[in-house]
Protein backbone atom coordinates (compact mmCIF):
# COMPACT_ATOMS: atom_id res chain seq x y z
CA UNK A 1 0.00 0.00 0.00
CA UNK A 2 2.82 2.48 1.30
CA UNK A 3 4.24 1.61 -2.67
CA UNK A 4 1.05 3.04 -4.43
CA UNK A 5 1.02 6.32 -2.15
CA UNK A 6 4.35 6.88 -2.74
CA UNK A 7 3.90 6.38 -7.02
CA UNK A 8 0.75 8.44 -6.51
CA UNK A 9 2.64 11.45 -4.74
CA UNK A 10 5.67 10.73 -7.08
CA UNK A 11 3.46 11.13 -10.45
CA UNK A 12 1.64 14.19 -8.63
CA UNK A 13 5.00 15.90 -8.53
CA UNK A 14 5.97 15.30 -11.85
CA UNK A 15 2.96 16.90 -12.74
CA UNK A 16 2.33 19.62 -10.63
CA UNK A 17 6.48 20.58 -11.76
CA UNK A 18 5.18 19.82 -15.39
CA UNK A 19 2.32 22.55 -15.14
CA UNK A 20 4.68 24.84 -13.22
CA UNK A 21 7.49 25.42 -15.49
CA UNK A 22 5.90 26.18 -18.74
CA UNK A 23 3.69 28.82 -16.89
CA UNK A 24 6.29 30.11 -15.48
CA UNK A 25 8.06 30.52 -18.62
CA UNK A 26 5.31 32.24 -19.97
CA UNK A 27 5.46 34.65 -17.20
CA UNK A 28 8.91 35.58 -17.75
CA UNK A 29 10.80 33.38 -15.76
CA UNK A 30 13.76 31.76 -16.13
CA UNK A 31 16.12 29.50 -13.95
CA UNK A 32 20.21 29.93 -14.58
CA UNK A 33 22.47 27.04 -13.95
CA UNK A 34 25.50 28.52 -16.06
CA UNK A 35 28.10 29.91 -14.37
CA UNK A 36 27.75 33.27 -17.44
CA UNK A 37 25.60 34.63 -14.66
CA UNK A 38 24.59 33.85 -11.35
CA UNK A 39 22.29 31.01 -10.56
CA UNK A 40 18.78 31.00 -9.43
CA UNK A 41 15.75 32.51 -10.73
CA UNK A 42 15.94 35.58 -13.15
CA UNK A 43 12.46 37.69 -14.52
CA UNK A 44 12.83 38.43 -18.12
CA UNK A 45 10.41 41.42 -19.41
CA UNK A 46 9.88 43.22 -22.86
CA UNK A 47 12.45 46.26 -23.71
CA UNK A 48 12.38 48.45 -26.12
CA UNK A 49 15.29 48.28 -28.28
CA UNK A 50 15.89 51.76 -28.86
CA UNK A 51 16.77 52.28 -25.60
CA UNK A 52 19.17 48.57 -25.00
CA UNK A 53 22.27 50.44 -23.30
CA UNK A 54 25.69 49.65 -21.77
CA UNK A 55 25.25 47.76 -18.70
CA UNK A 56 21.71 46.27 -19.00
CA UNK A 57 21.46 42.43 -18.19
CA UNK A 58 19.27 40.72 -21.22
CA UNK A 59 18.42 37.51 -21.99
CA UNK A 60 19.38 36.58 -25.61
CA UNK A 61 19.54 33.45 -28.22
CA UNK A 62 23.33 33.39 -29.61
CA UNK A 63 23.35 33.87 -32.95
CA UNK A 64 23.68 31.57 -35.92
CA UNK A 65 27.63 31.07 -36.31
CA UNK A 66 29.30 27.45 -36.61
CA UNK A 67 30.94 28.52 -32.96
CA UNK A 68 27.37 28.68 -31.23
CA UNK A 69 26.67 25.14 -33.40
CA UNK A 70 29.69 23.54 -32.16
CA UNK A 71 29.48 24.44 -28.67
CA UNK A 72 25.40 23.18 -28.46
CA UNK A 73 26.23 20.12 -30.41
CA UNK A 74 28.70 19.25 -27.83
CA UNK A 75 26.12 19.79 -24.86
CA UNK A 76 28.11 23.33 -23.91
CA UNK A 77 24.65 25.17 -24.33
CA UNK A 78 21.48 24.23 -23.03
CA UNK A 79 19.26 22.82 -25.64
CA UNK A 80 16.38 25.55 -26.63
CA UNK A 81 13.79 27.33 -28.91
CA UNK A 82 16.16 29.52 -30.76
CA UNK A 83 15.48 29.79 -34.15
CA UNK A 84 18.78 28.32 -36.09
CA UNK A 85 21.16 26.87 -33.56
CA UNK A 86 18.17 24.99 -30.90
CA UNK A 87 20.49 26.42 -28.29
CA UNK A 88 18.76 27.71 -25.14
CA UNK A 89 18.71 31.31 -24.38
CA UNK A 90 21.93 32.92 -22.50
CA UNK A 91 22.18 36.03 -19.93
CA UNK A 92 24.36 38.55 -20.87
CA UNK A 93 25.46 42.00 -19.81
CA UNK A 94 25.54 44.42 -22.70
CA UNK A 95 29.47 45.62 -23.22
CA UNK A 96 29.32 47.67 -26.34
CA UNK A 97 26.55 49.67 -28.28
CA UNK A 98 26.44 51.13 -31.86
CA UNK A 99 29.38 53.50 -31.93
CA UNK A 100 31.46 51.99 -29.49
CA UNK A 101 34.74 50.27 -30.47
CA UNK A 102 35.63 46.60 -29.36
CA UNK A 103 39.36 44.91 -29.67
CA UNK A 104 39.89 41.53 -29.88
CA UNK A 105 43.18 39.94 -29.30
CA UNK A 106 44.41 36.62 -28.61
CA UNK A 107 45.48 36.29 -25.21
CA UNK A 108 43.87 38.98 -23.61
CA UNK A 109 41.06 40.10 -22.15
CA UNK A 110 38.28 42.06 -24.67
CA UNK A 111 38.17 45.70 -24.73
CA UNK A 112 35.25 48.35 -25.19
CA UNK A 113 36.48 52.11 -25.92
CA UNK A 114 40.09 51.43 -24.54
CA UNK A 115 38.76 49.78 -21.61
CA UNK A 116 39.69 46.61 -20.51
CA UNK A 117 36.81 43.96 -19.78
CA UNK A 118 38.03 41.87 -16.93
CA UNK A 119 37.78 38.01 -17.48
CA UNK A 120 37.02 37.76 -20.97
CA UNK A 121 40.28 36.62 -22.05
CA UNK A 122 39.10 33.63 -24.94
CA UNK A 123 39.79 30.25 -23.92
CA UNK A 124 42.72 28.78 -25.49
CA UNK A 125 40.63 25.88 -26.82
CA UNK A 126 37.71 27.37 -28.31
CA UNK A 127 38.18 29.04 -31.36
CA UNK A 128 37.77 33.32 -30.46
CA UNK A 129 36.37 36.04 -32.63
CA UNK A 130 39.07 37.09 -34.94
CA UNK A 131 41.51 39.44 -33.86
CA UNK A 132 40.15 43.55 -34.83
CA UNK A 133 38.61 46.42 -33.82
CA UNK A 134 35.42 46.73 -34.93
CA UNK A 135 32.94 49.75 -34.11
CA UNK A 136 29.46 48.70 -33.14
CA UNK A 137 26.92 48.84 -36.20
CA UNK A 138 23.58 50.36 -35.72
CA UNK A 139 21.31 47.43 -34.47
CA UNK A 140 23.84 45.60 -33.04
CA UNK A 141 25.33 44.80 -29.39
CA UNK A 142 28.65 42.67 -28.18
CA UNK A 143 27.92 41.19 -24.95
CA UNK A 144 30.72 40.30 -22.73
CA UNK A 145 30.09 38.81 -19.16
CA UNK A 146 32.82 39.71 -16.69
CA UNK A 147 31.15 37.42 -14.06
CA UNK A 148 33.03 34.32 -14.79
CA UNK A 149 36.52 33.55 -17.54
CA UNK A 150 34.14 30.92 -18.94
CA UNK A 151 31.34 32.75 -20.36
CA UNK A 152 30.37 32.19 -23.82
CA UNK A 153 29.70 35.16 -25.04
CA UNK A 154 30.94 37.67 -27.90
CA UNK A 155 34.04 36.91 -27.37
CA UNK A 156 33.20 34.11 -29.25
CA UNK A 157 30.24 34.83 -31.47
CA UNK A 158 31.02 38.20 -31.68
CA UNK A 159 28.43 41.08 -32.11
CA UNK A 160 24.56 40.12 -31.59
CA UNK A 161 22.06 41.34 -34.23
CA UNK A 162 19.38 43.48 -31.37
CA UNK A 163 15.99 43.36 -33.57
CA UNK A 164 16.39 38.84 -34.03
CA UNK A 165 18.49 37.77 -31.07
CA UNK A 166 17.27 40.27 -27.91
CA UNK A 167 14.53 38.70 -25.84
CA UNK A 168 14.11 41.35 -23.11
CA UNK A 169 15.73 42.57 -20.08
CA UNK A 170 16.56 40.59 -17.73
CA UNK A 171 16.10 40.93 -13.45
CA UNK A 172 17.57 38.66 -11.32
CA UNK A 173 14.49 37.04 -8.60
CA UNK A 174 16.11 35.13 -6.13
CA UNK A 175 19.92 34.36 -7.27
CA UNK A 176 23.24 33.33 -5.83
CA UNK A 177 25.87 35.95 -6.30
CA UNK A 178 25.60 39.63 -7.31
CA UNK A 179 24.25 40.47 -10.88
CA UNK A 180 25.83 43.83 -10.45
CA UNK A 181 29.18 41.39 -11.24
CA UNK A 182 28.43 40.99 -14.55
CA UNK A 183 29.25 44.27 -15.60
CA UNK A 184 31.86 46.79 -15.24
CA UNK A 185 31.86 48.89 -12.40
CA UNK A 186 31.73 52.32 -13.87
CA UNK A 187 28.52 50.84 -16.03
CA UNK A 188 27.40 49.80 -12.38
CA UNK A 189 27.37 53.38 -11.31
CA UNK A 190 25.69 54.67 -14.29
CA UNK A 191 22.43 52.76 -13.74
Amino acid sequence: MKKRHLGIAALGTVVVVGAVIPIGHAAGLRLNFTHSAPTGLWRVQALDMATLKRGELVEVCPPVRPIVQLMADRGYLEPGDCAGTHAGTLLKPVAAVAGDRVRIQPGRPAMVNGRILPNTQAIETIPAWAEGSYIVAPGQVWLFSTYSARSFDSRYFGPVDVASSVRGRATPVLIRGDAADMTLVAERSNR
